[in-house]
């Protein structure tokens, strides 16, 4: 059997690099989470529903409409038979900072972590799951590398008759819990991307 363990992160990495194709600032923030065999990644789902899906979510909201910092904000859990990664990214407007990004950034995950969750947040994560559920069998290909990686993450092909209620099973509690545990700074990497100033001669 393939041993895919981690040592444990204990601290945050920061890396800052320049683009010389990058027309505008971008910071991308990777949490580390447990494989996808655990008993999170469905809340881990949830979370990322509440915090970039639509401009319902709380990113776009706050980040977007109110601070005008990005035009997108965008959370998703990934999936993996080892250590797993909860992907945050975004690209700052012109004007703006990613110090000012970060900082929108942090404060509305701290905001999930310690404020309550609303039960339409939770409805919409359900309902965003049965829509994702349904793109997934839209075609003989999708379904059949869904039922392959339930095979082979999982020992389980079965596993795609079961995701709307395992969703449906999550609770805010749960969304607060993973957040808690997994979005802190200290189990993160931060790679700050800017744009690579001119030449004199003009040039990038």
């Amino acid at each position: 059997t393939l041993d895919v363990t981690e040592p444990a992160q204990t601290a945050e990495r920061r890396r800052s690099l320049e683009d010389p194709l990058a027309r505008l600032p971008r910071i991308d923030l990777a949490y580390k989470t447990p494989s996808s065999a655990s008993a999170d990644p469905d809340a881990l789902n949830v979370l990322a529903t509440i915090l970039s899906d639509g401009r319902s979510s709380r990113f776009y909201e706050s980040i977007v409409r109110q601070q005008q910092l990005s035009t997108g904000v965008g959370a998703s859990a990934g999936e993996s038979r080892g250590p797993g990664l909860f992907r945050i990214t975004a690209t700052a407007l012109p004007g703006k900072s990613l110090a000012e990004l970060e900082n929108a950034i942090d404060g509305e995950i701290t905001r999930v972590q310690s404020a309550p969750v609303e039960s339409w947040e939770l409805e919409k994560a359900r309902t965003a799951a049965r829509r994702s559920l349904v793109n997934s069998l839209g075609s003989s290909l999708s379904k059949a590398i869904r039922l392959s990686q339930d095979a082979l993450f999982y020992d389980s092909p079965g596993r795609i008759n079961t995701q709307e209620a395992r969703i449906a099973a999550v609770t805010i509690a749960d969304v607060q819990r993973v957040a808690r545990q997994y979005l802190v700074k200290t189990g993160r990497t931060v790679v700050l991307t800017e744009p690579r100033p001119l030449t004199t001669g003009g040039q990038r």
